[in-house]
């Protein structure tokens, strides 16, 4: 079987994030499984045109336009079985109305709610036209998705439930496994420093803590354009905030079973990948009560869901308090996950589709 998968970026592209991470694990596990796989993403122009990286035929076009233009080219070029709309960027790949291939489409949030604050009003208004037309773009086709939430949002724009095919994503449980702890509590954000992932409340957060936790310490992982912003907050200030920037993915690891608690303030989710990575490694998580992690943080049990901000403190303080038990929780419920679970539904659904 030969499939082609299109999405605007893969795992090598320098803003790669949870969405490229499931595109890599299932299309490597797809190829070893004997699938011709074959994933047409943008060239950020300093990446080959063309790659394999471990086992997935990786096509890159320059130009965020250029990519849609070349897609009917492509796909006689390498006239696949079936196709995979990747709905990551919000905008539609058309597939299903030039190419005369059988197109599955991979929805992953509502971009409506995360789109604020990150691009000008008419280019939000205009992604936002285009998810509503999902129903009219693609007719008849099977719709997959990670989340109960990102279900009921394809439901709201018109898609009947029985074509909506839910996959979570899975995680390393072997890179992301428990550890010891430091010695006093360290508070973790780790993700994109985008405006909607609101990571400036990092600080907010360490202030209303650090005249109650001894040598409280928090580390931020990740890189973004709020990332200045967040510094301006602590410069001059001695608050024992450390700023890591993208790191390895076992420097990662090693970060995340350090600390005693992950914090996360999203607007909203697909998912939440690195909320299942932090359970995997014994840390639970403390977020928003947003659309995407009803599915990730069991509140109360992996870590807690809140309303607002000022909640951060006392259910870091419990999870702090308790740390045995939520650590144990949270591994125990990233157990439910893995890559080779997600890879196998990818499979079974290719293959009777």
């Amino acid at each position: 079987m030969k499939v082609l998968w299109f999405a605007h970026r893969d795992i090598k592209h320098s803003k790669s994030g949870g969405a490229e991470r499931t595109i890599y694990e299932v299309g490597r596990r797809l190829a070893a499984k004997g699938i011709e796989f074959h994933l047409v993403t943008v060239n950020p122009r300093n990446l080959e045109e063309y790659e394999n990286v471990d086992g997935i035929i990786t096509h890159r076009i320059r130009g965020n336009v250029m990519v849609h233009l070349a897609a009917h080219r492509i796909v006689r070029s390498i006239d696949p079985d079936i196709i995979v709309d990747d709905l990551g960027h919000a905008v539609p790949w058309f597939s299903s109305w030039f190419s005369g291939k059988k197109v599955i489409v991979f929805f992953r949030h509502l971009h409506a709610r995360s789109l604020p604050g990150q691009v000008n009003f008419l280019l939000a208004k205009s992604l936002t036209l285009m998810e509503r037309a999902y129903p009219i773009i693609y007719r008849k086709n099977t719709f997959v998705t990670e989340s109960s939430t990102s279900e009921s949002d394809l439901i709201s724009l018109g898609i009947r439930k029985e074509r909506i095919m839910r996959i979570p994503p899975g995680v390393d449980l072997e890179l992301f496994h428990p550890g010891s702890k430091t010695e006093f509590p360290q508070l973790v954000y780790f993700g994109g420093l985008r405006r909607y992932k609101r990571p400036e409340y990092s600080v907010k957060v360490y202030e209303l803590l650090k005249d109650e936790v001894k040598d409280l310490k928090m580390v931020i992982v990740g890189d973004g354009p709020v990332l200045k912003e967040i510094k301006d907050m602590v410069d001059g200030k001695h608050y024992n905030i450390e700023f890591m920037g993208r790191i390895s993915n076992e420097e990662l690891a090693r970060v995340v079973r350090e600390s005693w608690v992950n914090i996360h303030f999203s607007v909203t989710e697909g998912w939440g990948l690195s909320i299942i990575e932090s359970s995997a490694s014994g840390t639970p998580t403390v977020a928003f009560k947003v659309p995407g992690l009803v599915d990730t943080v069991i509140d109360g049990y992996n870590g807690f869901l809140v309303n607002r901000i000022e909640e951060f403190k006392d259910k870091i303080l419990n999870v702090i308090k308790n740390e045995n038990e939520y650590s144990l929780n949270s591994r125990k419920f990233a157990e439910n996950f893995s890559w080779d679970k997600t890879a196998n539904l990818w499979f079974k659904l290719l293959n009777n589709s």
